[in-house]
Order: structure tokens, then sequence, then C-alpha cells
């Protein structure tokens, strides 16, 4: 199913891998497929999609949904250290790493499989990456190498990410367990809420800020971070004119996103406080001026609101869980909102118990704890 890297399909594609929580691989296949990519396969955490090299500074500068995006170079059978070795060495990098490459392998996610010992693993690996480029003096760039490893089965893969993609560069700030931005991202890309055809969003326990403000950047590209394959041979020119092509569609993005309207609403002042700053810096790294209005304001004294609306929140759980009350006032947003559409987060798969049976809901891990998204629409 998965073809090598000189062995490429019609068209010039290959073979790509998007990483993101366990349970919302859903979420990163609906963005890659608005932009036009097929989708072929997922399992946990992992989308298989078809892509052009030369997409690459197109997907790290507009996918938010997923945490990176790699290049998957080879897959092969590796129960031996002889095996590994043999099938790295013969792999066609050449095509895309240059000669004077930093190798580097910080990345291995290894189950269920014969080699175990990371360590050992790490460096056969750099090895044989190495004597396939025929040596290097490691005076170049970085190029980062994922191995996964499961089941016996590997996983070669060039990561083209570098920093996490979640790493937007505006929380410095968070409030309790907070969401992680490509997860908050994916949630509101799973309730198909859009600024352009959309009602206005309400997140009603807003903590820092995370959904509003992904809300509020979800179509803009994120052009102020470094990307660690803007310095690759192959792709620097190409990544110089993808950024000054996206700052210009930010510009004309950023006056259509006048028509939105988010509300964040939070019980904790203090956090709200948080929750502006976060978005005052996200303003400046998106280089637009985002339609969000946060409030100090209990759930329960909002004002009711008739029209149609999108309701987004992660509701107290876990650390986030200091009022026992609180889940079991929820259910009075329906009075808040009698038109709408309801995507909340708790860890409690009882929480229809409280507000009613979801029409659908998605189990997925945030920061190691399973949750769920109850859907309401």
């Amino acid at each position: 199913m998965l073809n090598e890297l000189n062995n490429v399909s019609n068209n010039g594609l290959f073979d790509f891998v998007a990483f993101c929580s366990s349970g919302l691989e859903g979420a990163v296949a609906l963005e890659l497929k608005k932009f036009g990519y097929k989708v072929y396969y997922s399992s946990s955490g992992r989308i298989f999609f078809k892509a052009r090299v030369e997409d690459i500074p197109f997907l790290n500068l507009y996918m938010k949904t997923a945490d990176r995006i790699s290049l998957l170079i080879k897959r092969f059978k590796a129960e031996t250290f002889d095996e590994l070795f043999d099938n790295v060495k013969s792999s066609n990098l050449s095509e895309l790493v240059e000669k004077n490459a930093k190798i580097v392998v910080d990345k291995l996610k290894i189950t269920n499989s014969k080699l175990s010992a990371t360590g050992a693993v790490a460096s056969v690996l750099k090895k044989a990456i190495v004597e396939n480029l025929g040596g290097t003096n490691e005076s170049g760039p970085v190029y980062s190498f994922v191995l996964v490893l499961k089941d016996d089965e590997a996983f070669l893969l060039l990561d083209t990410s570098g920093d996490a993609l979640s790493k937007r560069g505006y929380r410095l700030k968070t409030s309790k367990a907070p969401l992680r931005e490509t997860i908050a991202a994916a949630i509101v890309v799973l309730s198909r809420w859009d600024f352009e055809s959309s009602a206005p969003l309400f997140d009603t326990f807003c903590g820092s800020g995370t959904i509003p403000i992904e809300a509020a950047t979800l179509n803009l590209p994120n052009i102020s971070r470094r990307y660690i394959s803007e310095e690759w041979k192959i792709l620097k020119e190409h990544w110089e004119k993808v950024k000054k092509r996206s700052l210009g569609e930010l510009r004309q993005l950023s006056k259509k996103l006048t028509q939105a309207f988010i509300h964040g609403s939070d019980i904790d002042c203090q956090v709200i406080k948080v929750a502006q700053e976060n978005m005052k810096r996200a303003s400046q790294i998106f280089q637009t001026k985002l339609p969000i209005k946060f409030s100090c304001t209990d759930f329960r004294d909002l004002a009711t609101f008739n029209g149609k609306a999108w309701i987004i929140s992660n509701l107290p759980y876990g650390e986030r869980l200091d009022d026992k009350n609180v889940i079991e006032g929820v259910k009075i947003l329906r009075e808040k909102f009698p038109k709408g559409n309801f995507y909340l987060l708790h860890a409690d798969k009882d929480f229809e118990k409280l507000f009613g049976k979801a029409r659908k809901k998605i189990r997925f891990q945030n920061s190691g704890i399973w949750t769920y998204l109850f859907m309401y629409y």
C-alpha cells in the first residue's frame, strides 16, 4: 500500500503521514480533504495521505489539526538490527537529503517489537542513514528522522515540521489542564463551524482562550514561526515563495474575518486576563485583529441568545474540576442557547445522563486522559 521514496506514484505524489492525538484522525482527514489531498489510510494518531514534496510548506503553514507533517521514506519489516540497517541504507535518500546534512534521530515510537532498545535502534538508524549518504560532515541543515516500529513493522519518516505544529507561539500562559492548540482546532473542525458561513461561536468555559483563538485563526497561515524544512536545499527557495504568497492571502483572509463573532467567557477573571494576553499575541503572530470578545462571566449568568449558535467548550474535569456542581448545572446552557449546536468535552462517558443523548461522540486522548467530545446538532 505504501510506496518507497524512489517509487513515485502518478503526478509526482509521495506518501506523507500527519501525526495527531489518538482519536482525532477524522479531524485531520477532514482538513486534508478540504485542501484537496487524498487520505487513504489512518491508524491510531497517524493519517496517511498523498502529496507532492513541493506541498511541504503549504501543509506546515495551513494545517491546524496535525501535530507534525512527515514524509514517509520507507516501510519495511525489521525484526533484527541487520534488517533495520540494510533497509535504511538501501533507501533512496539522496533525492531529498544533501551531502553535508546534520542527521538527527530523536523521535522513536517502538511498541510490541523485537527491537526494543531505543538507544541501540537510534544508533543503528543514524549509522545506516549516514552510510546511505556516503558520509556527512554535518555542517549543513538539520534533517530529523522519525522511526515508528510496531509489531516489527518499521516506518521510516522524515520530519518536515521541527517543533510541533501545536506550538503556534501565542500561548505563554495557560489555565489548568489546557487543551493543546491542535486539539482545540480539531474540535472546531469537527463541529463544521466556519467564520464565513456559520453562526456565532461561544466558549462558555474558555480558560486561557485556546478554543476561541484557534477558531479565529483556523484558516490563517502561521508564517511567523520557523519550520525545520525551510533550510533544506531542495525547498529553501520554494519556502520563501510560499511564505510570500501566504502573506498576501493572510491580508485577504483578515478582511473577511471581521465578519465573525466569537465570544469566550469564564468565571475566573484572572484566567480571562490570560486569554486576552494570548489573543493579543495571536493577533501579532497572525498579523490580524481577531474578532474575539472575552468576558469574566459565570455560564449561569450569561444572557439568553435566541439565534443560531455554536457552543464549543472544554468542560471542567480532572485538574479543572474545582466545583462538582458545575457539571450538574451545565444543562442550563440549553436554556441560554435554545437554538445552539453543542460540542462539549468531558472525560465522563456518563455525561449524557446530565445533558441528553449526543447525536455523536468521539473518544480521544487529551494530555494522557481519555476524553469524549459530545456532539449535539
